[in-house]
């Protein structure tokens, strides 16, 4: 299976866009962020990053016991990368070597190197076996934020998102809500039902009685795995209809 690799051509932003756009989230790349395009099988996949760029994800459900979960911002740092297509060439120029500099960057050479090791890390690793389908109208984005924070985020417009951030855990699809945090889980249906388990107890069992597994699978293992993309692995009923190598999450060599 081919690897995915980053193209020689470093282009440079001229203006602010929002790479992901969704009534609950986005990644925003502002204006001198220089990028490349990563590439499969010669086939354009989506984007690696760096610059000035911030990302928010609403992570907050409403609930009879008041709001639960957050809303989680910040700034983004080091190298980005998005699986999905992307119309930032509208919007940029070739890079020159001042841009690279002025991200840090001796060169766009040391750029590549370091886009490679953030692939390999998340992509390209020993016994890592990801084949993106680029006619999937689906977004992933490995994130790192100036804490050093990693984030991942996988979008799709019809089926929802998941949203992984440190020990917290976001997971919105058509059937259902499932928000795990400092604050509490909640689990909120299309009807409105809602389960919610917090520092005041457990209420609103009796309103899933109807419900089908989907539920309990969702917050069983979003409360059994809150680390790094071994969540999505537990989640993984969750994520049914998502494309990519997401479509079968076991394909990955997860360690147990």
């Amino acid at each position: 299976m081919e690897r995915i690799t980053p193209d020689n051509n470093v282009m440079v932003t001229t203006q602010e866009i929002d790479i992901i756009s969704h009534e609950k989230a986005y990644v925003r790349m502002s204006e001198g962020c220089i990028w490349v395009y990563l590439l499969q099988d010669g086939v354009r996949v989506g984007v690696a990053f760096a610059g000035p760029s911030r990302f928010a994800v609403d992570a907050i459900a409403e609930t009879d016991m008041g709001a639960m979960g957050e809303s989680i911002t910040g700034d983004l740092s080091g190298v980005q990368l998005f699986i999905g297509p992307s119309s930032l060439e509208n919007i940029s120029r070739s890079a020159e070597s001042s841009d690279t500099k002025k991200q840090g960057f001796q060169d766009s050479e040391a750029f590549t190197k370091e886009i490679e090791s953030t692939i390999h890390e998340h992509l390209n690793g020993e016994n890592k076996k990801t084949k993106i389908d680029s006619k999937k109208d689906s977004k992933i984005f490995f994130g790192t934020d100036s804490n050093k924070k990693k984030l991942l985020l996988v979008l799709n417009e019809e089926k929802g998102l998941v949203f992984t951030y440190g020990k917290s855990v976001f997971v919105l699809d058509d059937d259902n809500l499932v928000s795990v945090s400092k604050s509490g889980v909640v689990v909120s249906s299309k009807e409105g039902k809602q389960i919610i388990v917090g520092k005041g107890g457990v209420s609103g069992l009796d309103n899933f009685l109807d419900i089908g597994p989907i539920i309990t699978e969702s917050v069983t293992s979003a409360m059994k795995s809150l680390k790094g993309l071994k969540s999505l692995k537990s989640m993984k009923h969750s994520m049914k209809g998502f494309p990519y190598a997401w479509d079968n999450v076991d394909d990955f060599d997860w360690e147990d």
